[in-house]
């Protein structure tokens, strides 16, 4: 069996990559300092299942989900509340999302707190001045799996209006070659689990979808994003598709930080 090891080993591949999650640390500690926000509304049973929600000043606001990555088994919602401050000065509610992480969990049952995450939002999101009729689903790596999940399940379940669209960075939408690495240590994979992966699923009726890798990343990475684009278009979703270049899994998700780039203005054009 072939091992992807180098193609998932992202430390080993990106060396600078800390000084990126330092900086995100930062920013999202400046960010919970100076801005108004609601930190671990539980959605819930478990300690994992939070969200941090950074109201709009104005009710009825669109509302950015966003959904971090880790490989199932790292990384804390308290890491992206950077993301806030631009989008929370455009006009939007923005809430990150929580989960309990492997090995302590299985991968299924992430799934299922991620869509029990969501229908919490959508019932309570109004609170927060959020409309929960206008929600932008935002994930990275693994987290954009995690969205993959929940707007294929809200396509079945035929309440997928509410989501206007989703953003798709850098991500995993196969677990095959993931069981195939070092990851499945703690993953310890199964078949459902592997059938679960968003590639094997019906994409048809999807909202709009945009889908993001850096041309830096594993070829495995890029492989990923482009084989997903092609099963969108091939169901008939708008789907849009950039590989940018000199950007690699690391700085893909820093262009949320910032309102100078075009992802900014495609989410703000997104509610407009």
């Amino acid at each position: 069996m072939h091992n992807y090891d180098h193609e998932f080993n992202l430390r080993r591949r990106h060396p600078f990559g800390r000084v990126h999650m330092v900086t995100n640390q930062l920013q999202s500690l400046w960010a919970r300092t100076t801005m108004t926000c609601h930190l671990d509304h539980a959605y819930g049973a478990t300690n994992g299942q939070t969200v941090d929600i950074f109201p709009a000043t104005q009710p009825c606001a669109p509302v950015l989900l966003f959904i971090h990555g880790g490989y199932f088994r790292a990384l804390d919602k308290s890491q992206y509340s950077y993301i806030a401050r631009p989008y929370v000065a455009a006009g939007f509610t923005v809430a990150v999302m929580n989960y309990d992480l492997a090995p302590g969990v299985s991968i299924g049952e992430i799934i299922q707190q991620n869509l029990a995450g969501f229908e919490w939002l959508k019932q309570n999101i109004h609170s927060w001045n959020g409309d929960a009729n206008k929600i932008i689903l935002c994930g990275h790596s693994v987290g954009a799996f995690l969205v993959a999940k929940i707007v294929q399940h809200a396509v079945v379940m035929k309440d997928s209006e509410c989501i206007g669209a989703q953003i798709l960075l850098s991500g995993i939408f196969d677990l095959t070659k993931v069981r195939q690495s070092y990851l499945n240590q703690a993953l310890s994979l199964n078949e459902s689990e592997i059938n679960a992966s968003p590639i094997f699923t019906d994409c048809y009726q999807q909202p709009e979808t945009m889908i993001l890798v850096g041309g830096d990343e594993t070829a495995e990475f890029i492989r990923q994003s482009e084989r997903y684009h092609q099963k969108m278009l091939a169901c008939r979703t708008r789907s849009e598709y950039h590989c940018l270049e000199d950007l690699n899994h690391y700085t893909v998700s820093r262009l949320l930080a910032s309102k100078y780039n075009f992802l900014y203005h495609k989410i703000c054009s997104l509610v407009r």
